[in-house]
């Protein structure tokens, strides 16, 4: 799921004033369920000197974390150092990964950090991959355990994002003797369509992961650590629920960052901050509902339906994702649910918290789950 939500207040009013509440539904479903893959450059550069770079202070660019900075022909790593400079802040950058930063840029602030693939992020062999799917191929990365066949991580990225999302935690899994594969799926930029063109919210996303399991099964894995973030997050937890039984079992363990558990109290969430009326609230569900063939009382995630362990992160800073479900969820399976809460990140931005603490949270989950004998 993007950071750009539904629809920003202004917009908002402008859309109710024009269309009323059934036209504002339509538009805001259409934001929903809309595939773009165009980046708000909404960051510039004011200025370069040495290993510095001052930009325009908005609510990203002033956060104490890692960040990354990207544009259209290029991107640079942010270290967490900030300073203040009046309407602009002054970041110390760790790395030009691609192009040249020069003043006058516009960019966008991204969550992901490393913008290339796993060998020129960390020197990771990897080879780019097809896992077919329902609706062709899907461009995958694979990551091979110099161990061979074994337990396999596979990552599925969230809404509108990219394979890219999953970078940050690679170390990590190779780290603890997986192989790894890193989907794309259905409305990628490299990927196929769905049939309509929209998003599904998970509601059909799901079937890629179990293609990507399929792929891993095949490929010699005796069982599979799922990766989600945001909508990947939720999309894997309805797999878990509509995999096939042999599938199924092959899942050791779940790893959720920002998931979503319900996209009924997402839009809720997202309606209260802009103030818009119940109405249109009700609307945008309906039109949800009727465009995307799809039920979002079906995509509520319920505690009692997992099955696995589960490592989940939440930041409470999150403007996208309200946090409070995955407490509830949490503290409704103490048996399974292993919760890591930061805090002043925002949606899927716990790493950039606190990388550290983070990667030492996967390599604790992983060696309890990769080595376990699941029960069922």
């Amino acid at each position: 799921m993007t950071r750009r939500g539904l629809v920003g207040s202004a917009v908002a009013a402008a859309v109710t004033g024009a269309f009323g509440t059934a036209g504002a539904g339509y538009y805001f479903s259409g934001e929903l369920l809309g595939v773009s893959h165009t980046q708000e450059l909404a960051v510039r550069v004011l200025a370069v000197a040495g290993d510095e770079v001052r930009l325009r202070r908005d609510v990203d660019t002033v956060k104490p974390i890692e960040l990354g900075l990207i544009w259209p022909e290029g991107a640079a790593r942010l270290t967490p150092a900030v300073r203040l400079a009046g309407n602009a802040v002054v970041r110390r950058v760790a790395e030009v990964e691609l192009g040249a930063l020069r003043p006058g840029l516009a960019a966008a602030v991204d969550y992901n950090v490393f913008s290339t693939d796993p060998k020129a992020a960390f020197g990771l062999d990897f080879a780019t991959v097809a896992v077919p799917g329902e609706l062709g191929e899907l461009p995958a990365w694979l990551v091979p355990s110099p161990g061979g066949a074994g337990v396999w991580a596979i990552a599925m990225h969230g809404r509108g994002a990219t394979r890219h999302e999953a970078l940050r935690v690679l170390p990590s899994v190779v780290d603890a003797g997986l192989s790894t594969l890193v989907i794309g799926y259905r409305n990628d930029p490299d990927a196929p369509a769905s049939p309509d063109g929209y998003y599904h919210l998970g509601d059909t996303e799901w079937r890629d992961l179990a293609a990507a399991i399929r792929y891993a099964r095949d490929g010699g894995a005796t069982g599979v650590v799922l990766f989600g973030w945001s909508m990947g997050g939720g999309a894997t937890l309805t797999a878990l629920r509509r995999l096939p039984v042999a599938d199924a079992a092959l899942v050791r363990g779940l790893v959720l960052d920002s998931p979503v558990l319900s996209w009924d109290a997402v839009i809720d969430y997202q309606a209260e901050l802009r103030h818009l009326p119940a109405p249109i609230t009700w609307s945008a569900k309906r039109f949800t509902e009727w465009r995307g063939s799809l039920s979002l009382a079906r995509l509520d995630q319920h505690p009692g339906d997992l099955t696995v362990p589960a490592l989940l992160f939440v930041d409470e800073a999150d403007q996208l994702v309200r946090t409070d479900r995955a407490h509830a969820y949490a503290s409704a399976r103490p048996d399974l649910v292993t919760l890591v809460s930061t805090r002043d990140g925002g949606h899927v931005a716990s790493w950039n918290v606190d990388p550290s603490g983070y990667a030492a949270a996967v390599t604790t989950f992983l060696e309890r789950v990769a080595s376990a004998t699941r029960a069922r």
